[in-house]
């Protein structure tokens, strides 16, 4: 390096390093720094930092006859297939939580024990409501929410028949927090038929189409 007054120059034999130049172009850039905040953000230090806050979820489903031994049904890992007994009974031994599922004979889920329904269970949803579930409105269900007819701070189960697509609107219209003269009140049927009672004492029913769809 040359030192002249205030100035600096380059002497052609110092050894400089180089950087390389980014050869990616500007949608890599940003998928790559998408990727580092999807796997390195710190929204929360509950869970620790970093990669720590990825929180992974594996779903094997088991027969509790089969995780008792008592047969050797195969077990059903999401998103992968069927798999080995013994390997289900291994995963589940290493695992510190449990969502119980209840299943029909075909295997649709009707029922878990938690307060989140299951994919299955919002696959048969869509399906059947099409639509917020209040009398008269059509709002896509894509654009609504899944509630529990029946609270399920007051002991409403997570299943089908007690689970339903309402607007933001109209889900906050039958909240427990609005005052009995402003609130809607809501029973649904085991066939999904929702009967609504209005707060001056009207009833309304909303049915469910009868018809099949793949989702």
């Amino acid at each position: 390096m040359i030192c002249s007054g205030d100035t600096f120059a380059l002497d052609p034999e110092d050894d400089v390093e180089h950087i390389p130049a980014d050869t990616r172009t500007w949608d890599q850039v940003q998928a790559d720094l998408f990727a580092d905040l999807l796997l390195t953000a710190d929204p929360s230090a509950a869970h620790g930092d970093g990669l720590d806050n990825v929180q992974g979820r594996v779903q094997v489903t088991i027969a509790a006859s089969t995780l008792a031994g008592a047969d050797d049904r195969p077990a059903e890992l999401d998103g992968y297939g069927p798999i080995h007994p013994g390997i289900a009974r291994e995963l589940a031994g290493r695992n510190t939580g449990w969502s119980r599922l209840f299943l029909d004979p075909d295997g649709m889920v009707r029922e878990t024990d938690t307060y989140t329904p299951t994919e299955g269970m919002r696959r048969f949803l869509r399906a059947r409501d099409q639509h917020c579930r209040f009398p008269g409105c059509r709002m896509p269900v894509h654009r609504c929410d899944v509630d529990h007819t029946y609270d399920h701070a007051r002991g409403g189960q997570t299943r089908v028949d007690n689970l339903a697509h309402l607007c933001r609107s109209h889900h906050t219209l039958k909240h427990p927090d609005v005052p009995d003269a402003h609130r809607w009140t809501a029973r649904q049927r085991p066939d999904g038929t929702i009967t609504w009672r209005s707060p001056l004492g009207h009833t309304y029913e909303d049915s469910t189409p009868r018809r099949v769809m793949f989702v």
